[in-house]
Formats: C-alpha cells, sequence, structure tokens
C-alpha cells in the first residue's frame, strides 16, 4: 500500500477514527440515513409480509426488505435466519492490554513463541496494544500479575529464548516474589543487550508501563457459517465468519464485505431489483464466501505452522 509517498505492508486505524470517519461522512451524504443511538434490537420476527420486523429496546418497530447482520460473532442476525456455524477451537485465549512504550513508535511486531504470537500494534502517541495468544493456564496466570511484572514479560517475550521464558512462567506459578521475578527478568535481558549490542533483528521498544485495569482475555477460536444470505439476511464481518487475530485480517475481511454487498445492492437498485431478494442476495454470497473460507484457512494453517508448540 502507498499513502503519502510511503511504501508500507499495511496501516493500523484506531476504532475511534474510523467511526469517526464513517459517522462524518454519512452527516454528508446526501441519502436519507436514520442513525438510530441508544437503542439494542430486542426481537426479530417474520412478519406476514415475509419482510422481518425488528424490535428495538425503545419500543421502536422496524420493517425492511433486507437485514444485514454485522452485530459480531454472537450475532442475532444469524440466529434469526437459522444459518449454522462450524469451526475449530484453538484451545488458546487472546491476552489484550494498552501499552506505554518507553518511546515513539510506528511499526508492528511479531514473534512467533512456542506458547503461542505476541504482537505489538502502534497506538499514536508512544502507545500500544498487545494482543498475546496463550493457554488458559498462562492466561490466567499474566492477567493477574503485577503491571509491573506483566511490563517484564512483554520485553522479556520479544528478546529472550523460549527456555528463558518457560523459566520465568516457572517462577510465576510457584509464588515467587515479584521482586525476586524482576530482578530476574532485569538480568536476563541486561545479558541479552551486552550480547547483542549490535543486533540485525529490530525490535520493539521497551514496553514503560501497562495502562491500568486494561488487560482483559477472549478465547480463540475459527468460526464458518453455511452461508452469508437467508431469506431478506445477508451476514457481513464476524456475524459471517471468525478467525484467529495473528494475521490481522478479520477487520480487512469485514470491510470487503461491506464493499461486495454495497456493490450488489447499489447494481440491483439501479436494475430495480427487490434488494432482498434471493436472486440479489446470491450474487453477494457467490462473491464472499469462497474467498472467506480461502482467507480463514490460510490463517488457521499459519497457526498450525507458526502457532503453539511450534515457534522458536
Amino acid at each position: 500500500m502507498t499513502l503519502s509517498g510511503r511504501n508500507d505492508t499495511a496501516f493500523m486505524v484506531e476504532t475511534k477514527n474510523l467511526v469517526s470517519g464513517l459517522l462524518k461522512a454519512l452527516d454528508h451524504s446526501s441519502s436519507c440515513v436514520d442513525v438510530v443511538e441508544r437503542a439494542r434490537v430486542t426481537e426479530i420476527e417474520a412478519a406476514p409480509s415475509m419482510w422481518p420486523v425488528v424490535t428495538l429496546s425503545n419500543s421502536r418497530r422496524l420493517q425492511a426488505r433486507l437485514i444485514v447482520g454485522a452485530d459480531g460473532a454472537s450475532s442475532r442476525v444469524r440466529k434469526y435466519a437459522g444459518i449454522g456455524t462450524y469451526g475449530t477451537e484453538y484451545a488458546q485465549y487472546g491476552l489484550v492490554a494498552t501499552l506505554c512504550l518507553e518511546q515513539l513508535n510506528s511499526s508492528a511486531f511479531q514473534r512467533f513463541l512456542p506458547s503461542g504470537p505476541i504482537a505489538l500494534l502502534p497506538f499514536p502517541g508512544g502507545f500500544a496494544n498487545l494482543v498475546w495468544s496463550l493457554d488458559s493456564e498462562l492466561v490466567q496466570l499474566l492477567k493477574t500479575a503485577p503491571e509491573a511484572i506483566f511490563a517484564d514479560l512483554i520485553n522479556a517475550a520479544f528478546r529472550l529464548t523460549p527456555a528463558e521464558m518457560g523459566y520465568i512462567y516457572s517462577l510465576l506459578r510457584s509464588g515467587v516474589d515479584p521482586d525476586t521475578i524482576g530482578a530476574e527478568i532485569a538480568w536476563r535481558l541486561e545479558v541479552f543487550s551486552r550480547n547483542n549490542p549490535d543486533t540485525n533483528i529490530k525490535l520493539p521498544p521497551r514496553v514503560a508501563a501497562l495502562s491500568p485495569r486494561s488487560r482483559t482475555s477472549f478465547p480463540l477460536r475459527m468460526r464458518m457459517v453455511d452461508t452469508l444470505v437467508a431469506n431478506r439476511v445477508a451476514l457481513i464481518g464476524d456475524a459471517g465468519h471468525v478467525m484467529h487475530p495473528l494475521a490481522g485480517q478479520g477487520l480487512n475481511m469485514g470491510l470487503a464485505d461491506v464493499q461486495c454487498l454495497a456493490q450488489v445492492l447499489e447494481q440491483a437498485a439501479a436494475a430495480g431489483e427487490d434488494l432482498g431478494s434471493a436472486a440479489v442476495l446470491d450474487r453477494y454470497n457467490s462473491q464472499r464466501y469462497v474467498r472467506n473460507l480461502a482467507m480463514q484457512g490460510i490463517v488457521d494453517k499459519v497457526w498450525h505452522v507458526f502457532g503453539a508448540h511450534s515457534g522458536t
């Protein structure tokens, strides 16, 4: 991707900036878009006219010729449509946190460890987002570790050997005093720096602190759907596919869904077709379903090759 004369593989965009840009685009759009805020969907039902009716928490009822399910992995729209799912559990969790770095950084870093991949994603102002894939036992161990020790563990995970990380984990499991663990990590990082004064390996800036109460975790899984469409329903994003975050492609796949569906609906409207008809929705499904499966398959294979118990 090229932007402003730069040649980069990818760019990180904060959710708040993406949402803000979309809302501004709606404000300046000539289309008639009714944005409903502070309300959630409480029920979806099929009316006698066969157009689904959506009931909101503010008691408002909306009848539509097409419902687009963009409501995430536990999609209510998907359940209403009776679309089945299948997939696999990775027996791991994604541990995420917001970090403050010792210096400004605009690059993303990832390392594959035997316990699972760890990634540091840049934010403006010297902040970063952590995504660390670990089994349930290690996730609980690291979630409850003191914040200073957790920051040290992140610095260690990008620099020390798997054997050294295993030893440090054993200290945590044994309930060794945090000061002793911190001193052990500091000594090993000092040895790493002495032994690699001019390393060609690009390393992330060290973590200075952890944003308070930012640590959380979620189960890692791959989920496919039987189809992206049903009677007057189309699924996009995580409602239609869930994948391991190691490649950072989940949002990109969702945006590709949006682009494709918008083009299909625009062409159908220009031709005077019913936007919720099977003929129209099948065109969207035929363009996106196989491509989504292919990307999920690639990421799944990457995880099996470089994921837990196979890294260095």
